[in-house]
């Protein structure tokens, strides 16, 4: 007796058949598949085998681990390393060396530049923002995309322009998205901005925003209370005349609250005015 699963010709014809009028007309393998054959068993799996050793032989070492990266300097390592850097610096060059040398501050590593100022150092007004965008990231200095082009033509209004006036920002760098900066990415930035005013000792301070007016003023109320209301900066033998006001940027989303900032000019250019004035 033949094998159970062998189909006659008659069966085979019409098992082709089928298959035709179904329309399996293609072959797809180079061999025929007998789809009744019983599963081959896979093979059992060999063990490994394992050498023989006295008893008292300690099992052998496993293979060494890399060494786990160095951790990232401490916080407070991190602010002192820049209060040092800061303090040792005595002209702008040298702290803008040393920002630069300064290795604290995780956002250098993501940046393209850094920003450090621009304008004119023996100006009576310093503005100081909250941090580069991507077109001052890009070419190196601050306020130079749309919310620079905004600031000029603020400062034009009251008759000044960027070569009368200095300008930076708390942080240096760029924060990656243009999100606002963290308080531990300014307070290790503080060191650096503190000494800069301490360095260009300017008549008056102009903050454009939420983020400078808390981090030097030490205030958290909104800019939306704060601006247009004077403050003072007291540090060691400066005494410098504060006004807060919206960021540029604000302006840009919130055009309505452009005059707010008009009586903020306003009131900078009787500041500047009575200066010259001797009032």
């Amino acid at each position: 007796m033949g094998d159970e699963t062998t189909l006659d010709a008659v069966t085979a014809r019409a098992a082709l058949r089928f298959l035709v009028e179904a329309g399996a007309d293609e072959i797809l393998a180079d061999t025929p598949v007998h789809r009744f054959a019983l599963p081959v068993a896979a093979p059992e799996p060999r063990l490994a085998s394992v050498e023989a050793r006295p008893a008292n032989t300690p099992p052998p070492r496993p293979a060494p681990r890399p060494a786990p990266a160095p951790a990232l300097i401490p916080a407070g390592d991190q602010l002192e390393s820049a209060r040092a850097l800061a303090s040792a610096a005595q002209t702008l060059d040298a702290l803008k060396e040393a920002v630069a040398r300064f290795e604290g501050c995780s956002l250098k590593i993501t940046a393209n530049s850094l920003v450090f100022a621009d304008g004119n150092p023996h100006g009576a007004v310093m503005l100081i923002g909250e941090a580069p965008g991507s077109d001052e990231d890009r070419m190196g200095k601050p306020f130079v995309g749309r919310s620079g082009q905004l600031l000029d033509k603020m400062l034009g209004a009251i008759g000044i322009d960027r070569t009368q006036v200095y300008i930076t920002n708390v942080l240096p760098w760029r924060p990656p998205g243009n999100r606002t900066p963290t308080a531990e990415e300014a307070a290790l930035c503080a060191p650096f901005l503190l000494r800069h005013i301490a360095l260009v000792r300017p008549k008056v301070l102009v903050l454009l925003g939420a983020t400078p007016a808390k981090h030097l003023l030490n205030n958290d109320t909104g800019i939306t209370r704060l601006r247009g209301r004077w403050q003072r900066y007291q540090a060691d033998d400066l005494d410098i005349p504060v006004l807060p006001t919206f960021h540029p940027a604000f302006l840009l989303r919130s055009p309505l609250s452009k005059k707010l900032s008009w009586m903020d000019l306003l009131a900078l250019q009787h500041f500047l005015t009575a200066g010259q004035s001797g009032e």
